[in-house]
C-alpha cells in the first residue's frame, strides 16, 4: 500500500510540474499513475491533500538536492555559484515555483510546503553568503539576506521570464549574470 501512496505522490509532483494545481483533477493523477480511485481516497482525503504531499515530498528533494551540492564546496563562492549555475531548462518550469502563480495557491495550507521551501533556500544561501563575508570573501555593500533574496529572484525570474519567452536558456543566462555580477562584489584574497 505504501507503493501506491508513493506512486499517488510521485505522479502528482510531475503534473504539479507539468500543469500547475488548478489544471490537474484527481482523474488525471489516477489516469497517469494507473491507481484507482479507492486507493487514492484510502490515502488522501481528496486533490489537495495529495498536491499537499507533493509540494512537501518536491520541497525534501529539492533542498537535499541544494545540500549534497554545496557539501561539495569549502569556499562558500563556490558553492553558490555550483548552485546557480547547474543547466536549467526554463520551458519546462522550476519543479516547485511553477505552480505559485496558481490562483488556489492563495490557500494558506496549499502555499506552505512553498513557504517552508523558500524560507528554506533564502536560509541556506543567506548563511553561505554571510560565511563570504565573514571570511573576507565578498564585500558586505548588500547584506547576506538580500543577496540570497537576489539569488532566488534571478533563478525563479529566469524560469517566468525563460517560460514567457519560449527560451529554455534564459535561466541559465539569468543565474550566470547572477554570479558574474556576484563576482564584482569579491574581494581581493
Amino acid at each position: 500500500m505504501a507503493k501506491t501512496r508513493e506512486l499517488l505522490v510521485e505522479t502528482m509532483k510531475q503534473l504539479l510540474w507539468e500543469r500547475g494545481y488548478d489544471a490537474t483533477s484527481p482523474n488525471l493523477v489516477l489516469e497517469r499513475s494507473g491507481a484507482g480511485k479507492g486507493s487514492f481516497y484510502h490515502h488522501f482525503k481528496g486533490k489537495k491533500e495529495l498536491a499537499i504531499a507533493a509540494m512537501d515530498s518536491r520541497a525534501d528533494e529539492l533542498s537535499e538536492e541544494f545540500d549534497c551540492l554545496v557539501a561539495k564546496h569549502s569556499d562558500p563562492l563556490a558553492a553558490v555559484a555550483a548552485y546557480m549555475c547547474q543547466t536549467r531548462d526554463a520551458s519546462k518550469g522550476c519543479r516547485i515555483g511553477r505552480i505559485v502563480q496558481d490562483p488556489s495557491l492563495e490557500d494558506p495550507l496549499l502555499n506552505a510546503p512553498l513557504k517552508r521551501f523558500f524560507g528554506e533556500q533564502h536560509g541556506k544561501l543567506t548563511q553561505l553568503f554571510q560565511q563570504a563575508q565573514t571570511e573576507s570573501l565578498l564585500s558586505d555593500a548588500l547584506s547576506p539576506e538580500q543577496l540570497a533574496t537576489l539569488a532566488i529572484s534571478a533563478l525563479q525570474g529566469g524560469f517566468v521570464y525563460g517560460r514567457a519567452m519560449q527560451e529554455g536558456d534564459v535561466v541559465n543566462d539569468a543565474t550566470d549574470s547572477f554570479i558574474t555580477l556576484l563576482n564584482t562584489q569579491r574581494l581581493a584574497e
